[in-house]
């Protein structure tokens, strides 16, 4: 997947996320420039003058397991189903392919799978709802249906970008 040029980084979490069991969570924690940036665009979107679309990007997710398929959600309460929570959810990903697509040696060059969730509404309502200074946000993963420990799926990174409304048209 390519995104566009301008798009920018915001955050990102920290390292590798193995998806096992019920999920796994993270955090993503955005720069100072990155999150000056959230907030000064998801204001202006608030007055009616949207600038820039916001993504969570799970990148180069590998492993063996195709049949699996992952909700992904921002800042779920701890204990929490995505269910409980629909408000949060940024989407589904259905991880088909992801065996082909993680060997070395074929045409992906075992790079993995990635997928892109617009989160441009779910950031502006927890803007208005939580501090506009908070620099970190929680982005929980779980399986529709509970992940043997070998399933062995990784995410590489999670990680939201930017991308000027113009371009997203």
């Amino acid at each position: 997947m390519t995104l566009p040029k301008d798009a920018e980084l915001l955050g990102a979490n920290s390292g590798e996320l193995e998806i096992k069991g019920s999920g796994a969570h993270t955090l993503v924690r955005f720069s100072a420039d990155g999150r000056r940036k959230l907030v000064a665009s998801l204001t202006n979107t608030a007055a009616g003058s949207s600038r820039s679309r916001f993504y969570l990007l799970l990148e180069n997710i590998r492993g063996a397991n195709d049949a699996s398929v992952l909700n992904v959600s921002v800042n779920l309460p701890e204990d929490s189903r995505p269910r409980e929570h629909r408000d949060l959810m940024a989407g589904a990903v259905g991880l088909y392919g992801l065996r082909r697509a993680s060997i070395k040696s074929n045409q992906h060059g075992g790079s993995g799978l990635t997928f892109v969730l617009d989160v441009t509404q779910i950031l502006s309502e927890l803007l208005a709802t939580k501090s506009p200074n908070a620099d970190v946000i929680r982005v929980s993963i779980v399986p529709q249906r509970h992940l043997q420990d070998s399933a062995g799926i990784v995410v590489a990174r999670v990680s939201i970008v930017s991308i000027p409304a113009s371009r997203v048209d």
